[in-house]
Protein backbone atom coordinates (compact mmCIF):
# COMPACT_ATOMS: atom_id res chain seq x y z
CA UNK A 1 0.00 0.00 0.00
CA UNK A 2 1.35 3.71 -0.84
CA UNK A 3 2.36 6.27 1.83
CA UNK A 4 -0.36 8.44 3.03
CA UNK A 5 -0.39 11.59 1.27
CA UNK A 6 -2.85 14.19 2.97
CA UNK A 7 -2.27 15.63 6.32
CA UNK A 8 -4.00 14.26 9.68
CA UNK A 9 -5.32 15.60 12.87
CA UNK A 10 -5.69 13.54 16.02
CA UNK A 11 -8.37 14.21 18.44
CA UNK A 12 -8.37 12.71 21.60
CA UNK A 13 -10.86 13.72 24.47
CA UNK A 14 -9.80 13.50 27.90
CA UNK A 15 -11.40 12.95 31.76
CA UNK A 16 -8.79 12.73 34.12
CA UNK A 17 -6.82 9.88 32.59
CA UNK A 18 -3.96 11.72 33.03
CA UNK A 19 -1.49 8.36 32.73
CA UNK A 20 -3.37 6.50 30.27
CA UNK A 21 -3.15 9.74 28.23
CA UNK A 22 0.55 10.45 28.57
CA UNK A 23 0.85 6.89 27.48
CA UNK A 24 -1.28 7.24 24.50
CA UNK A 25 0.57 10.53 23.49
CA UNK A 26 3.88 8.45 23.81
CA UNK A 27 3.03 5.65 21.85
CA UNK A 28 1.63 7.90 19.04
CA UNK A 29 4.32 10.56 18.44
CA UNK A 30 6.06 11.46 16.79
CA UNK A 31 3.45 11.36 13.76
CA UNK A 32 6.31 10.83 11.27
CA UNK A 33 5.74 9.81 8.26
CA UNK A 34 2.27 11.29 8.80
CA UNK A 35 1.91 14.69 8.31
CA UNK A 36 -0.30 16.20 11.09
CA UNK A 37 -1.46 17.63 14.26
CA UNK A 38 -2.60 16.85 17.68
CA UNK A 39 -5.36 18.13 19.61
CA UNK A 40 -6.18 16.84 23.30
CA UNK A 41 -9.30 18.18 24.89
CA UNK A 42 -9.52 18.17 28.30
CA UNK A 43 -12.77 18.27 29.79
CA UNK A 44 -12.34 19.76 32.98
CA UNK A 45 -10.05 17.11 34.68
CA UNK A 46 -8.54 17.95 37.80
CA UNK A 47 -6.09 15.61 37.77
CA UNK A 48 -3.58 17.38 36.39
CA UNK A 49 -3.48 16.58 32.84
CA UNK A 50 -3.23 19.52 30.88
CA UNK A 51 -0.48 20.53 32.52
CA UNK A 52 1.15 16.97 32.46
CA UNK A 53 0.61 17.32 28.35
CA UNK A 54 2.36 20.83 28.21
CA UNK A 55 5.11 19.99 30.46
CA UNK A 56 6.17 16.44 28.46
CA UNK A 57 4.62 16.98 24.77
CA UNK A 58 5.16 21.00 24.01
CA UNK A 59 3.62 20.44 20.78
CA UNK A 60 0.77 19.01 21.55
CA UNK A 61 -2.09 21.55 21.02
CA UNK A 62 -4.30 21.20 24.52
CA UNK A 63 -7.58 22.78 24.82
CA UNK A 64 -8.87 23.41 28.40
CA UNK A 65 -13.27 22.80 28.74
CA UNK A 66 -14.06 24.74 31.44
CA UNK A 67 -16.91 21.96 31.85
CA UNK A 68 -17.27 18.71 31.27
CA UNK A 69 -18.91 18.99 27.47
CA UNK A 70 -18.93 14.65 27.53
CA UNK A 71 -17.35 12.78 24.57
CA UNK A 72 -19.11 14.36 21.37
CA UNK A 73 -19.07 17.72 22.92
CA UNK A 74 -15.53 17.57 24.10
CA UNK A 75 -15.04 15.86 20.41
CA UNK A 76 -16.42 18.34 18.43
CA UNK A 77 -14.71 21.12 20.19
CA UNK A 78 -11.26 19.41 18.18
CA UNK A 79 -13.30 18.88 15.19
CA UNK A 80 -13.84 22.60 15.09
CA UNK A 81 -10.14 23.12 15.59
CA UNK A 82 -8.68 20.38 13.47
CA UNK A 83 -6.62 21.54 10.19
CA UNK A 84 -5.84 18.62 8.15
CA UNK A 85 -8.47 17.04 5.37
CA UNK A 86 -8.50 13.89 7.81
CA UNK A 87 -9.26 13.86 11.56
CA UNK A 88 -8.44 11.01 14.08
CA UNK A 89 -10.41 9.93 17.28
CA UNK A 90 -8.43 8.28 19.42
CA UNK A 91 -9.72 7.47 22.83
CA UNK A 92 -7.09 8.02 25.53
CA UNK A 93 -7.23 4.49 26.44
CA UNK A 94 -5.45 3.05 23.33
CA UNK A 95 -1.60 2.36 22.54
CA UNK A 96 -1.01 2.60 18.90
CA UNK A 97 1.16 0.00 17.38
CA UNK A 98 3.70 0.75 14.92
CA UNK A 99 2.67 2.58 11.96
CA UNK A 100 -1.06 1.75 12.52
CA UNK A 101 -1.99 5.13 12.04
CA UNK A 102 -0.05 5.44 8.48
CA UNK A 103 -1.14 2.23 7.13
CA UNK A 104 -5.35 3.98 8.03
CA UNK A 105 -4.57 6.97 6.65
CA UNK A 106 -2.74 5.41 3.20
CA UNK A 107 -6.14 2.77 3.39
CA UNK A 108 -8.67 5.96 3.44
CA UNK A 109 -6.84 7.36 0.42
CA UNK A 110 -6.54 4.40 -1.33
CA UNK A 111 -11.03 4.17 -1.02
CA UNK A 112 -12.08 7.49 -1.98
CA UNK A 113 -15.55 6.50 -0.92
CA UNK A 114 -14.94 5.10 2.84
CA UNK A 115 -15.77 8.13 4.98
CA UNK A 116 -15.10 6.45 8.15
CA UNK A 117 -12.10 3.74 8.34
CA UNK A 118 -11.57 1.77 11.88
CA UNK A 119 -8.79 -0.49 12.66
CA UNK A 120 -8.34 -4.02 14.12
CA UNK A 121 -8.72 -3.55 17.79
CA UNK A 122 -7.35 -5.31 20.45
CA UNK A 123 -7.54 -5.78 24.27
CA UNK A 124 -4.56 -5.47 26.64
CA UNK A 125 -3.57 -9.35 26.17
CA UNK A 126 -3.37 -9.33 22.77
CA UNK A 127 -6.97 -10.74 21.70
CA UNK A 128 -9.45 -9.52 19.44
CA UNK A 129 -11.83 -6.78 20.74
CA UNK A 130 -14.74 -6.15 18.57
CA UNK A 131 -14.51 -3.21 16.82
CA UNK A 132 -17.29 -3.59 13.59
CA UNK A 133 -20.93 -3.94 14.23
CA UNK A 134 -24.28 -3.97 12.59
CA UNK A 135 -26.64 -1.01 13.40
CA UNK A 136 -28.55 -1.49 16.33
CA UNK A 137 -31.94 -2.73 15.66
CA UNK A 138 -34.66 -4.67 18.19
CA UNK A 139 -33.70 -8.12 16.86
CA UNK A 140 -29.92 -7.34 17.53
CA UNK A 141 -30.54 -5.91 20.80
CA UNK A 142 -32.70 -8.92 21.83
CA UNK A 143 -30.05 -11.57 20.72
CA UNK A 144 -27.49 -8.75 22.74
CA UNK A 145 -29.57 -8.50 25.66
CA UNK A 146 -30.31 -12.42 26.14
CA UNK A 147 -26.89 -12.97 25.88
CA UNK A 148 -27.64 -15.66 22.82
CA UNK A 149 -24.75 -13.99 20.84
CA UNK A 150 -22.04 -15.52 23.64
CA UNK A 151 -23.74 -19.00 23.35
CA UNK A 152 -23.13 -19.35 19.36
CA UNK A 153 -20.20 -16.67 19.43
CA UNK A 154 -19.49 -17.88 15.74
CA UNK A 155 -22.88 -17.72 14.48
CA UNK A 156 -23.95 -14.75 11.35
CA UNK A 157 -27.32 -14.62 13.01
CA UNK A 158 -27.06 -15.07 16.80
CA UNK A 159 -23.71 -13.12 16.75
CA UNK A 160 -25.14 -10.46 14.02
CA UNK A 161 -24.64 -7.36 15.60
CA UNK A 162 -20.65 -8.01 16.54
CA UNK A 163 -20.72 -9.60 12.74
CA UNK A 164 -19.81 -13.07 14.33
CA UNK A 165 -18.21 -15.50 11.55
CA UNK A 166 -16.58 -13.10 9.07
CA UNK A 167 -13.29 -13.72 9.17
CA UNK A 168 -11.36 -10.28 10.98
CA UNK A 169 -8.47 -10.47 8.51
CA UNK A 170 -10.25 -9.08 5.67
CA UNK A 171 -11.13 -5.11 5.13
CA UNK A 172 -14.69 -5.11 4.60
CA UNK A 173 -17.54 -2.61 4.13
CA UNK A 174 -19.58 -2.39 7.45
CA UNK A 175 -22.42 -0.62 9.48
CA UNK A 176 -20.28 0.88 12.19
CA UNK A 177 -16.66 1.07 13.75
CA UNK A 178 -15.46 1.29 17.36
CA UNK A 179 -15.05 5.04 18.08
CA UNK A 180 -11.98 4.11 19.85
CA UNK A 181 -10.09 4.51 16.48
CA UNK A 182 -11.87 6.27 13.99
CA UNK A 183 -10.82 7.66 11.01
CA UNK A 184 -12.88 10.28 9.04
CA UNK A 185 -12.68 12.73 5.82
CA UNK A 186 -13.09 16.02 7.07
CA UNK A 187 -14.96 17.06 3.94
CA UNK A 188 -17.88 14.34 4.79
CA UNK A 189 -17.97 16.72 8.35
CA UNK A 190 -18.59 19.43 6.39
CA UNK A 191 -21.40 17.38 4.86
CA UNK A 192 -23.22 15.68 7.20
CA UNK A 193 -22.08 17.37 10.41
CA UNK A 194 -20.13 16.72 13.53
CA UNK A 195 -21.24 14.56 16.52
CA UNK A 196 -25.07 14.44 17.86
CA UNK A 197 -24.28 16.28 20.94
CA UNK A 198 -27.30 14.90 22.41
CA UNK A 199 -25.32 11.48 22.97
CA UNK A 200 -23.37 12.49 25.89
CA UNK A 201 -21.31 9.41 25.81
CA UNK A 202 -21.65 6.21 23.57
CA UNK A 203 -23.67 5.16 20.31
CA UNK A 204 -22.61 8.87 19.38
CA UNK A 205 -20.04 7.40 16.66
CA UNK A 206 -22.78 4.44 15.39
CA UNK A 207 -25.03 7.83 15.22
CA UNK A 208 -22.48 9.64 12.97
CA UNK A 209 -22.03 6.70 10.82
CA UNK A 210 -25.97 6.27 10.20
CA UNK A 211 -25.45 9.25 8.60
CA UNK A 212 -22.51 9.02 6.57
CA UNK A 213 -24.44 5.67 5.14
CA UNK A 214 -27.55 8.24 4.22
CA UNK A 215 -25.30 10.92 2.59
CA UNK A 216 -23.34 7.97 0.23
CA UNK A 217 -19.99 7.31 2.02
CA UNK A 218 -18.98 3.89 2.91
CA UNK A 219 -17.77 2.62 6.47
CA UNK A 220 -14.68 0.27 6.72
CA UNK A 221 -13.11 -2.04 8.74
CA UNK A 222 -9.54 -2.08 8.00
CA UNK A 223 -7.47 -4.67 9.48
CA UNK A 224 -4.09 -3.03 8.43
CA UNK A 225 -2.87 -1.81 11.60
CA UNK A 226 -3.82 -2.72 15.15
CA UNK A 227 -4.27 -0.15 17.90
CA UNK A 228 -4.60 -1.77 21.90
CA UNK A 229 -7.56 -0.43 23.58
CA UNK A 230 -7.28 -0.94 27.13
CA UNK A 231 -11.03 -0.05 27.98
CA UNK A 232 -12.90 1.70 30.90
CA UNK A 233 -10.52 4.57 30.94
CA UNK A 234 -13.09 7.91 32.07
CA UNK A 235 -16.08 5.41 32.78
CA UNK A 236 -14.21 3.85 35.09
CA UNK A 237 -14.29 6.55 37.69
CA UNK A 238 -18.72 7.39 36.90
CA UNK A 239 -19.52 3.64 36.77
CA UNK A 240 -23.32 4.05 37.83
CA UNK A 241 -23.60 7.15 35.37
CA UNK A 242 -21.84 5.72 32.59
CA UNK A 243 -24.23 2.31 33.31
CA UNK A 244 -27.32 4.66 32.98
CA UNK A 245 -26.12 6.58 30.02
CA UNK A 246 -25.19 3.23 27.68
CA UNK A 247 -28.92 2.62 28.24
CA UNK A 248 -30.20 6.09 27.67
CA UNK A 249 -27.52 5.95 24.20
CA UNK A 250 -29.19 2.99 22.74
CA UNK A 251 -32.75 4.51 23.06
CA UNK A 252 -31.69 8.26 21.78
CA UNK A 253 -30.63 6.51 18.54
CA UNK A 254 -33.72 3.91 18.38
CA UNK A 255 -35.55 7.21 18.81
CA UNK A 256 -33.94 9.37 16.64
CA UNK A 257 -33.18 6.57 13.43
CA UNK A 258 -36.22 3.75 14.15
CA UNK A 259 -38.83 6.19 15.12
CA UNK A 260 -40.74 6.41 18.72
CA UNK A 261 -42.61 2.93 18.49
CA UNK A 262 -39.58 1.02 18.11
CA UNK A 263 -37.71 2.99 21.21
CA UNK A 264 -40.72 2.34 23.59
CA UNK A 265 -39.68 -1.49 22.48
CA UNK A 266 -36.54 -1.29 22.73
CA UNK A 267 -37.09 0.38 26.31
CA UNK A 268 -39.04 -2.70 27.53
CA UNK A 269 -36.13 -5.50 26.11
CA UNK A 270 -33.88 -3.39 28.08
CA UNK A 271 -36.23 -3.38 31.20
CA UNK A 272 -37.15 -7.03 30.65
CA UNK A 273 -33.34 -8.35 30.36
CA UNK A 274 -32.41 -6.12 33.67
CA UNK A 275 -35.36 -7.58 35.64
CA UNK A 276 -34.34 -11.21 34.86
CA UNK A 277 -31.21 -10.35 35.87
CA UNK A 278 -31.39 -8.73 39.69
CA UNK A 279 -31.57 -12.35 41.31
CA UNK A 280 -28.54 -13.33 40.11
CA UNK A 281 -26.62 -10.13 41.70
CA UNK A 282 -29.20 -10.34 44.39
CA UNK A 283 -27.69 -13.47 45.47
CA UNK A 284 -24.20 -12.50 45.24
CA UNK A 285 -24.76 -9.16 46.94
CA UNK A 286 -25.97 -11.54 49.82
CA UNK A 287 -22.89 -13.20 50.21
CA UNK A 288 -20.95 -10.37 50.51
CA UNK A 289 -19.41 -9.49 47.37
CA UNK A 290 -18.72 -6.31 46.59
CA UNK A 291 -18.50 -6.65 42.60
CA UNK A 292 -22.32 -8.05 43.17
CA UNK A 293 -23.12 -5.36 45.84
CA UNK A 294 -22.28 -2.35 43.19
CA UNK A 295 -24.18 -4.62 39.93
CA UNK A 296 -26.94 -4.95 42.27
CA UNK A 297 -26.91 -1.27 42.81
CA UNK A 298 -26.49 -0.28 39.14
CA UNK A 299 -29.42 -2.51 38.00
CA UNK A 300 -31.37 -1.19 40.36
CA UNK A 301 -31.05 2.32 39.57
CA UNK A 302 -31.42 1.30 35.61
CA UNK A 303 -34.67 -0.25 36.17
CA UNK A 304 -36.06 3.05 37.95
CA UNK A 305 -34.39 4.94 35.15
CA UNK A 306 -36.03 2.79 32.52
CA UNK A 307 -39.51 2.66 33.99
CA UNK A 308 -39.81 6.36 32.33
CA UNK A 309 -41.63 6.90 29.00
CA UNK A 310 -38.97 7.62 25.90
CA UNK A 311 -39.59 11.33 26.87
CA UNK A 312 -39.04 11.79 30.27
CA UNK A 313 -36.59 9.09 29.63
CA UNK A 314 -34.33 11.19 27.37
CA UNK A 315 -34.70 14.40 28.69
CA UNK A 316 -34.25 13.62 32.44
CA UNK A 317 -30.32 12.95 31.73
CA UNK A 318 -28.26 10.17 34.29
CA UNK A 319 -25.94 13.34 36.98
CA UNK A 320 -23.01 14.26 35.26
CA UNK A 321 -19.05 15.07 36.59
CA UNK A 322 -17.77 17.83 36.08
CA UNK A 323 -18.19 21.61 37.32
Amino acid sequence: MSSARSGLTIVIVSWNTRELLLAALAAVLPLDPVRGEVIVVDNASDDGSPDAIEARFPDVRVIRNERNLGFAGGVNVGLRAAREPYVLLLNSDTLVRGDAIAKLLAYAEAHPKAGIVGPRVLNEDGSLQESRFRFPSLLNLFLAASYLYKLFPHSRWFNRERMGGADVRLPAQVDAVSGCCFLMRRDMLERIGLLDETFFMYAEETDLCWRAWRAGYEVHYAPVGEIVHLGGGSSRLARRRNFLEFRRSILRFFAKHRGRGQAELARVLLLAFLLLRVPYWAVGAARSRNEAREQLANYVAAIRFLCQPIPRLLTNVPTRPGP
